[in-house]
């Protein structure tokens, strides 16, 4: 059977532009929209190469979030501030205009690193128009995770021996309050790669970080947004973070006590990108009408690509059983 709706599309909704990716062979099936990470790093290619299969009982939509791939707008980007409130209604002009399209009263949210933010915060303020939040990467609060995630990756170090990460580390300094002190999104990026190279990235493929994403992650996004998207793809990773919106932490342990929606997350056993030992806290002390944790052990940051049939299953089983 044939995709019904295998599109890139761009629609203009409530004055807005959005850009959106959706994938269905039917459309009375429930549709799952997927809230990307970063701030800034659409997913839509790994979503439609991961999870594809999920296209068969439900409608996949993703969507490039305000200031990131095909909604990279260099006119745009040189007046507005991006921040909370214009991502938070951004996203719920996106689930309003599903919801219309599709005849749904609800749709399901699954938000992935910053996208398990934005998710959290969507669901806070419209959990009428949500059939459930699914959380992967999930994130809690920025400070303590930047402080998690530096002090696991000098542990591992050590416990390894790994000499040379031990000497980026060290070189970075410990984050001071959720930062880097001497450039926050260089020395950023430098823990992370020694997050990856360690495995509290990626858990199975510990490729160097330039060689993953020069053999994997680019070849994926060129075949969704071909090269002059690319070039947008790139220009938003710049900007999108350096937006109020990247330093605004959620601090969700003390902000997000409840929800009024079904709380599943699908959390990566080894992830110290977004650690899930402090994803685990929030959720052990979440009221919320349903809510269950399932893990996945050969994965870190994102068990949705690194056990993608593990993840799909669990998904279809969460909803279609």
């Amino acid at each position: 059977m044939e995709y019904i709706i295998d599109s890139s599309e761009k629609i203009e909704y409530k004055g807005n532009t959005y850009y959106l990716r959706i994938r269905t062979k039917n459309i009375s099936h429930p549709v799952v929209l997927f809230l990307h990470g970063g701030c800034g790093s659409p997913d839509r290619a790994q979503v439609m190469k991961f999870q594809s299969p999920l296209a068969d009982k439900f409608t996949l939509v993703a969507w490039d979030q305000r200031g990131a791939g095909y909604a990279y707008d260099r006119r745009e980007a040189k007046t507005l501030t991006l921040t909370k409130e214009v991502y938070v209604n951004d996203a719920h002009n996106v689930v309003d205009y599903l919801k219309q399209r599709f005849e749904k009263q609800k749709i399901i949210i699954v938000g992935h690193s910053f996208g398990s933010v934005l998710g959290v915060w969507l669901a806070q303020q419209y959990p009428n128009d949500i059939a459930a939040y699914v959380g992967v990467g999930q994130c809690i609060d920025y400070i303590q995770n930047e402080k998690m995630s530096y002090e696991w990756s000098y542990r591992e170090a050590l416990r390894v021996g790994d000499k040379k990460s031990l000497k980026v580390l060290n070189k970075i300094g410990a984050p001071q309050n959720g930062r880097y002190v001497k450039n926050h999104l260089r020395c950023l990026m430098k823990q992370r790669s020694v997050l990856h190279k360690l495995g509290g990235a990626t858990y199975a493929n510990r490729k160097p970080y330039w060689q993953e994403l020069l053999s994997h992650e680019v070849p994926i996004i060129l075949k969704e947004y071909s090269l002059s998207g690319a070039i947008k793809y790139l220009k938003g990773l710049s900007y999108s973070p350096r937006q109020p919106l990247g330093n605004t932490n959620p601090d969700f342990l003390n902000t997000a006590k409840s929800l009024d929606v079904p709380v599943y997350l699908l959390l990566g056993r080894h992830d110290y990108n977004c650690p899930s030992p402090l994803a685990e806290q929030w959720f052990a002390n979440l009221n919320a009408p349903q809510k269950e944790l399932i893990w996945f052990e050969n994965s870190a940051h994102s068990p949705q690509w690194e056990e993608a049939e593990l993840w799909n299953k669990s998904f279809e089983n969460l909803f279609l059983m």
